[in-house]
Formats: structure tokens, sequence, C-alpha cells
């Protein structure tokens, strides 16, 4: 793997709560629009979620649609100190005193519009950059921040991996957060070339989004996990989709996906090898849907020698990364 970085450690976490479906109203006329047509996007009956800071003693309806947003930011400090504290206390100490770089992704942008804030700083922690965590990583050099919807992570590792071999940087540091606001979440998956042409009244069940927040720290230091991104590979024909997703893979390795599953089937490997729909088993969580690929090939009790994740985008064009264990 020519520009494989290392995840040195990583963390996400989610809400405790249970999920809670979504029921239109009329008192939101257009959300209820959106939801409707992205029912007919997705062919799915029904939507759930499971969101930070929601309070039970709220009205059901209004309870997803406006939680507590200091939840949501508590969270993102509690994972950042959960990679942190992952590390041994030599590779922490060395994080800490060398020169390390900063990126944030979301997948909304400029999202605290949406959020009832009164607070200026928490405002520019959700929109712009959480300052508490950089402190938290000592970062004195670059920041940036990137919204590139569902692939800001995957496009945050691709930077990463310049900053690496480039030798500008020994860390680099990636936090991210989902936040599951209804109307931006249905406005997301309604996607007009798809309504109305899956003409079957078989449904595919409860669309879920779950709300997570993540904290991924690479580096050229040999961990456990290995990770490479591969190309962007645009929408084209199928034998050329095919030959570009599924090379250099085998029997015996995980292909794991995100996306929507008419798509994937575009391009289903002949070869033996697993495939996992990584928003079946976790939910959906924007742009750390791609992380929880990680967490499975972690708690896989049968050994594989390379996981590939893929993410599809909208217009039929996929994304990856590959991921090895150092050992393998």
């Amino acid at each position: 793997m020519k520009n494989e970085i290392y995840l040195s450690s990583f963390s996400l976490a989610e809400p405790a709560d249970n999920f809670y479906f979504y029921a239109p109203h009329w008192l939101n006329a257009w959300e209820a629009h959106l939801y409707n047509q992205a029912l007919k996007s997705t062919s799915a009956s029904g939507w759930a979620f499971k969101r930070f800071g929601t309070d039970k003693e709220t009205y059901a309806r209004e309870m997803i649609r406006k939680p507590r947003y200091i939840d949501y930011i508590e969270s993102m400090e509690q994972t950042a100190d959960a990679a942190l504290q992952q590390m041994t206390p030599r590779d922490r100490m060395l994080l800490l005193k060398s020169r390390a770089a900063f990126i944030y992704i979301d997948t909304w942008g400029e999202s605290s519009v949406f959020e009832n804030i009164t607070s200026a700083l928490h405002t520019a922690t959700i929109d712009t950059l959480p300052k508490n965590i950089l402190k938290k990583f000592s970062i004195k050099n670059v920041t940036c921040k990137i919204r590139g919807e569902n692939f800001s992570l995957i496009q945050a590792m691709q930077l990463a991996q310049d900053y690496l071999h480039w030798n500008v940087f020994d860390f680099v540091v990636i936090c991210g957060a989902y936040r599951a606001i209804p109307v931006l979440v249905f406005s997301d998956e309604d996607i007009p070339g798809k309504r109305g042409r899956i003409k079957t009244k078989h449904k595919n069940g409860v669309q879920l989004s779950v709300e997570r927040t993540g904290c991924f720290i690479f580096s050229l230091r040999e961990s456990a996990l290995r990770v490479n991104c591969g190309k962007y590979v645009a929408h084209d024909n199928l034998d050329y989709l095919q030959h570009e997703i599924t090379k250099d893979l085998s029997e015996g390795d995980l292909l794991t996906f995100l996306g929507r599953k008419e798509n994937i089937t575009h391009i289903a490997p002949q070869i033996c090898i697993d495939i996992v729909d990584l928003k079946d088993i976790y939910g959906a969580s924007g742009c750390l849907t791609p992380a929880l690929s990680w967490e499975y090939l972690l708690n896989k009790t049968v050994s594989t020698k390379k996981m590939r994740t893929v993410l599809a985008d909208k217009f039929g064009g996929y994304s990856y990364f590959d991921t090895l264990f150092s050992a393998g």
C-alpha cells in the first residue's frame, strides 16, 4: 500500500437514548413534504432517529426536532478524550509535543441555525472549530474544516495522507460530528431521479439516522490498523466500476459499503468476499458512517486479510479506502 497511514487511535460515540419515530405534522409542512419524498426515494416505510439531548418531558413530536445541543458538544469533547487516552503514554506525550494538524468535519456545514443557541462560543464550536478540542491536543499548527457532506471523512483522510507523507506533520487529528436534523436528513435523501423508480410493494423497512461523534488520530507510527485511501471512481459503464472497486480484492476479503442497495448491486463482485451494509447494521451517520467499518472489523470474529469500505455518492460514483491489520 503505497500511501498507507496508521490509525493510531479512534473513538466513536452515540446517544444512549432510544430511537424515536418521526411523525409528520401540518405545523411543519415543508419538513413533512420532504419526509414523504424521502420515503419514496428510499422505498422506506418510516424513519427513526437517535439524537443527543432528547428530553422525554418534551412533546414527543418536538423531542427529535429540537433536542439540547449542549449534549452534542459535550460528546465531541468526550470522544476526543477517549481517543487520546487509548494511546500509550509515550505516544500521547509525543502527540502533544509534535507537529500536529487538526481537521474538523461535519455533514451540513453551518448548522447552528437549526439549534436554539444563545452563545456565540457554542455557535462557533458547531459551525467552525471546537476550540476546547484544539487545546486538548495542543494544536498550534494548521487547522481547517472540511464540509464534504457524506464524503467529509474520506476527504480528510486523503488530506492526512498528504500531510504525513510529505513530512509536513507527524500527527493528524480528525474530529467529526453528525447532527441528524430531520429536515436536512430528508432533503439529503430526496433524489428526484429515484422517486417512483422502484415499482414494488416491498419496503426497505425503517430508515435509521443516528447522531454520532468521532475522533481519529493518524500518523506514520506503526499501530494495529493500516489505512490507504483509493481514488474517486466517477460514474461510467458497469464493467469499469466493477473493475475499479473490486481490484486487488481476493477470497477472504471484506467489502463494507454505505449507499443505496440498488447502487452497490451494480458492482457486486463475482469473487467470494463478504459484503456488509453498514447502514443496515449501525444506522446512517452521515460523514461518520464510513468509520463504522473499523468498529465492524475490530468486532469481527473471523480474521480478514483486507477490508475495503465503499461510499457511493448520489450520482453513481464511488470513493473507497482499504484497511488492513498490521500483522496481516
